[in-house]
């Protein structure tokens, strides 16, 4: 029984003894849960290195402040970041309490959405379009695949199953294979990282219409950004925005056809690096609707940050095929004259 009361004592508080009283120092002391874990184990669980979890905590050192008392028996910032990216890693609040010492689901979940806002005002500085000189760097590196010109982004769309939302319009989020979903658009560049991410449309919607109303389309639009965006026959074919032919005549659009598809997997080759890392995108988010918005966008910005740091990337470990956005119908009647006009000028200069 004293054993037990004291490894209670030992994860809950540090006792000081000062002028022969006990004195409570100013915040709780938790036990390491991962002190005797091997790198990889580490690495298994919360989906980073140590060094990159440390260098994630740094990012985060503004957002979740050092507790400066006991009170509400606060957890300390390094415990959070570990606890998120378990649910992460699982999608699971009863894996993560069961496996991080003694914290209630309730006070994990709140931990959960409170860490992935914090990662999600970060997208700024890891989710950035390409401007200038940097989209004349990525056309260059788009080039080298396929030999397709002008590219600065691919652009498509992925569900990620969601709970059933609390609305009155909940049927709205069911996606065409009959589960509730987000369709989440992305943006890669030939890195596979994240350069633009719109996560705000229920599962229904098509990626087109997502597209349309995106200020990535605007800015193209008012010529505020240069370059061309690819896409599957599902997007309208723009001056901006090049898709492949639904018949191609001859050579050439063959040609045109076999690069443009070969330059666009990118986009899905990061969709699937994204999920791997974080199973809890492909098995399901069992949160509030603005917390699993916060949680996909904290994702994608911590997707950046692995590329970033050569993170390893995980492998496929259940063999399943990637959830495909609403994109497979060609939207012809919405080609307009100067979309496909740009893509026979394309043809006419690369693929003859």
């Amino acid at each position: 029984m004293a054993a037990y009361v004291n490894r209670i004592e030992n994860i809950r508080r540090l006792v000081d003894i000062e002028n022969g009283h006990p004195r409570r120092v100013r915040h709780l002391h938790y036990v390491d849960p991962d002190e005797n874990r091997t790198d990889e184990d580490f690495r298994k669980r919360y989906r980073f290195t140590r060094d990159g979890f440390t260098r994630i905590l740094y990012f985060l050192r503004d957002d979740l402040p050092e507790p400066v008392n006991n009170r509400g028996n606060p957890v300390p910032p390094s415990l959070q970041l570990r606890i998120a990216l378990r649910f992460y890693a699982t999608g699971s609040f009863q894996i993560v309490a069961g496996d991080l010492l003694q914290i209630s689901q309730s006070s994990v979940s709140k931990i959960v959405a409170n860490v992935s806002r914090a990662v999600a005002r970060k997208r700024g500085d890891f989710i950035q379009f390409p401007e200038g000189q940097a989209a004349t760097a990525v056309q260059a590196k788009y080039y080298e695949i396929a030999e397709f010109p002008l590219v600065v982004g691919c652009v498509d769309g992925t569900h990620i199953p969601i709970q059933a939302p609390n609305l009155e319009n909940r049927e709205i989020y069911r996606c065409r294979k009959s589960f509730m979903s987000l369709n989440v658009q992305g943006i890669s560049d030939a890195n596979l990282q994240f350069i633009n991410i719109v996560v705000r449309w229920p599962g229904s919607t098509h990626d087109a219409r997502i597209f349309d109303n995106s200020l990535i389309c605007t800015r193209f639009e008012n010529n505020e950004l240069t370059g061309l965006l690819l896409g599957d026959p599902g997007y309208p074919c723009r001056p901006f925005l090049m898709t492949p032919f639904r018949n191609p005549n001859g050579p050439a659009e063959n040609s045109f056809n076999r690069a443009q598809r070969r330059t666009r997997s990118l986009v899905e080759r990061m969709f699937g690096v994204w999920k791997r890392r974080f199973p809890c995108l492909k098995f399901g988010i069992r949160c509030k609707l603005t917390t699993t918005m916060a949680v996909i966008v904290a994702t994608a910005v911590l997707h950046n940050i692995a590329t970033d740091l050569r993170e390893d990337d995980f492998p496929d470990e259940n063999n399943e095929a990637e959830m495909e956005g609403i994109g497979d119908v060609d939207n012809a009647a919405l080609h307009d004259v100067l979309g496909n006009a740009m893509r026979q000028t394309i043809v006419q200069r690369y693929f003859q």
